[in-house]
C-alpha cells in the first residue's frame, strides 16, 4: 500500500472587489480589511469539544496553523507522553495550537512569541480556556 500523500497548503489570498460592484471604488482598503480578517481552524480531540484556533489570512508565519502543530498536538494527546502537572514552555508558538492542546492535558504551559502574536495568542487562549484542565498563559 503507497504512503498517504501530504498536500502542501496554498496561502489564501484576498479577491479584489468586482468592477463597477459595491464597494468597488474602497479596493485597497477592502483588500486590507479582507486579509487581516481572521478565520478558524479546528482541531480535534479524543475527547471533548474541538480546540478553536484562530488564524490571520495576512502576516508572519506564526499567524497560522501549521500542519506540523497539529501533528505534535494529535501526538500529545496519544499519552505516550503524560503532560498532567508537568509544567512546558513552547517557544515560537504561533497561534498556540500546541500549547493549548497540552494545557487542556493538565499541564502548566507558558506559550512565548513575538510581541506581534500576542493578541493572536491571547485570542486563542481565552477563545480553549473552558477546555483547560491545566493552565496557560502567553509571555511576549
Amino acid at each position: 500500500m503507497p504512503a498517504p500523500r501530504i498536500l502542501p497548503r496554498r496561502p489564501l489570498t484576498a479577491l479584489p472587489p468586482c468592477p463597477g460592484g459595491a464597494g468597488a471604488e474602497a479596493g485597497p482598503r477592502r483588500l486590507r480589511a479582507a486579509a487581516m480578517a481572521g478565520f478558524v481552524r479546528e482541531l480535534e480531540r479524543r475527547a471533548g469539544p474541538a480546540l478553536r484556533l484562530e488564524q490571520r489570512a495576512a502576516g508572519g508565519v506564526g499567524c497560522v496553523v501549521w500542519d506540523a502543530a497539529l501533528v505534535l498536538a494529535k501526538f500529545l494527546e496519544t499519552g505516550a507522553c503524560p503532560l498532567a502537572r508537568r509544567r512546558v514552555l513552547e517557544l515560537g508558538a504561533g497561534t498556540g495550537a500546541v500549547g493549548i492542546m497540552a494545557a487542556t492535558l493538565g499541564a502548566n504551559v507558558t506559550v512565548t512569541d513575538l510581541e506581534e502574536l500576542q493578541e493572536l495568542l491571547l485570542v486563542n487562549i481565552e477563545n480553549n480556556k473552558h477546555l483547560v484542565t491545566g493552565s496557560i498563559r502567553a509571555k511576549g
